[in-house]
């Protein structure tokens, strides 16, 4: 399993990507998990700038292994207009995901939120059926789409269990459940738990809490115990689920918070290559 630079902790800071880039080939990356907001949002990028990050990928060797989607808080909202919207986003964002030569995007926010107007049901149905568009539109272009388990009750994929549901609803082959280990901890959802979706596990995120607060500070200042998350993924067979795709194994350290300071991403990618180098020597760069 290798480990990935997650580059939305930079996005939090304030750094252009082109800058954040450089400090993951600096720093020894081969693999990005490349956030598609702030200054690394590809659908507000001039053209030339777009193929200044591609060139800047091939240059450094960089793979970006996930693409984060993360402008598609309204993607279950009851305006079809807006939810329009937010899948243009997302297949824009999975074009120049495939541009870089990157396959695997990662829906955030849950898959959308709840709505006090709005019933659960009707979400949960308006959230299957953008990412059911998404994928089948990606199928033949051999995009894998990936979904983000969140830890609060407002959003709409919340658990394990809901995840494997989401997956069977959906019924696309290119549709995976994200293991986020942060979000594992804050929901008590034990690393026995991955065995609920042990089969369409492909990619792993290192976030850090205190145990309530979703906080995605720098890793190992918390409570999580990443060994034994980590352990249980390859007990359970991700490398051969990887295999089975076509895709690398990777684990990317992500960390950030809008509403916490960063006051030095670099430090806190290097902080947390040191506790991970300790701690789980087998995940690799």
């Amino acid at each position: 399993m290798k480990l990935a630079l997650n580059t939305y902790v930079y996005e939090v800071a304030k750094w252009p990507i082109e800058k954040t880039l450089k400090s993951a080939h600096r720093m020894g990356f081969k693999f990005t998990e490349y956030a598609a907001c702030g200054s690394g949002d590809p659908t507000v990028m001039s053209a030339k700038r777009r193929r200044e990050i591609i060139r800047m990928h091939r240059d450094f060797e960089l793979c970006s292994s996930q693409m984060l989607l993360a402008e598609v808080e309204h993607m279950a909202c009851p305006s079809a207009r807006i939810r329009q919207q937010v899948l243009d986003y997302m297949k824009r964002c999975s074009e120049f995901q495939l541009e870089l030569g990157g396959r695997q995007v990662l829906i955030c926010w849950g898959c959308g939120v709840h709505r006090a107007e709005m019933l659960p049901e009707v979400a949960w149905l308006n959230s299957i059926e953008s990412i059911r568009k998404l994928a089948q539109w990606g199928l033949k272009q051999g995009l894998l789409v990936d979904l983000e388990i969140e830890p609060h009750i407002y959003f709409i994929l919340n658990s394990t269990d809901k995840a494997a549901r989401m997956v069977e609803d959906i019924g696309l082959p290119n549709v995976f459940p994200n293991l986020d280990i942060g979000h594992f901890t804050i929901n008590r959802e034990g690393p026995q738990r991955i065995e609920k979706i042990k089969d369409k596990i492909i990619h792993v995120h290192l976030s850090e809490t205190q145990g309530y607060d979703h906080t995605n500070s720098i890793i190992g200042t918390g409570t999580v115990d990443f060994a034994a998350y980590i352990h249980k993924a390859l007990e359970l067979g991700i490398e051969e689920n990887c295999k089975r795709v076509g895709e690398p194994c990777i684990a990317g350290i992500e960390m950030g918070e809008p509403h916490y300071p960063v006051d030095n991403p670099d430090r806190w990618i290097k902080e947390s290559l040191k506790y991970l180098a300790k701690e789980l020597p087998e995940l690799t760069l």
